[in-house]
């Protein structure tokens, strides 16, 4: 009996990681950024064991475009949730603030470290990585390739280890 017991509550956390509705909590997430006027339109939603993607989205900030994806991964364990950002291209508008484009970029967060989520980039031209403080509001960027003629130098500061940036928001 306790053996059975024991078995189900092992099974129970993944069944309900396999049973999700997946799409339902997407489309809650969807009305979450909503509220902070963040639209994600024109995806194809396919959904995965343990997570969905997102092809070809395209994100608005404040009804404006911002950037499009070819694809974005998300997935999400009890403790531990990831985004995967495949060939993120920037609105050419936001050319002197961002890069053109990013070739991955991956967001995780773990419920270990519930104040924090981290984040890296890999990108030919660039790579880094970056923590976002949800208490304190603070973002932080390391990047350790840029090109030679980055607009972006202007807002970083060089030190040894590579360019920083940091913003209270």
């Amino acid at each position: 009996m306790v053996k059975k017991i024991l078995l189900v509550l092992i099974l129970l956390p993944f069944l309900v990681l396999l049973l999700a509705p997946k799409t339902e909590l997407y489309y809650l997430l969807e009305k979450r950024l909503a509220a902070q006027d963040i639209v994600i339109s024109g995806e194809r939603i396919q959904t995965t064991p343990i997570g969905l993607k997102l092809e070809h989205p395209t994100f608005y900030v404040k009804g404006i475009p911002v950037a499009t994806a070819r694809s974005v991964s998300l997935w999400s364990l009890l403790f531990y949730s990831r985004m995967e950002v495949d060939g993120l291209v920037f609105d050419p508008s936001l050319r002197n603030f961002v890069p053109p484009s990013v070739q991955t970029l991956a967001l995780a967060y773990t419920v270990m470290d519930p104040l924090h989520v981290r984040g890296d980039l890999a990108d030919p031209k660039m790579t880094g990585s970056g923590t976002v403080d949800l208490k304190d509001r603070a973002l932080s960027l390391k990047l350790g390739k840029l090109p030679d003629r980055s607009p972006l130098k202007r807002y970083l500061k060089h030190t040894k280890g590579g360019w920083i940036y940091e913003r209270k928001f």
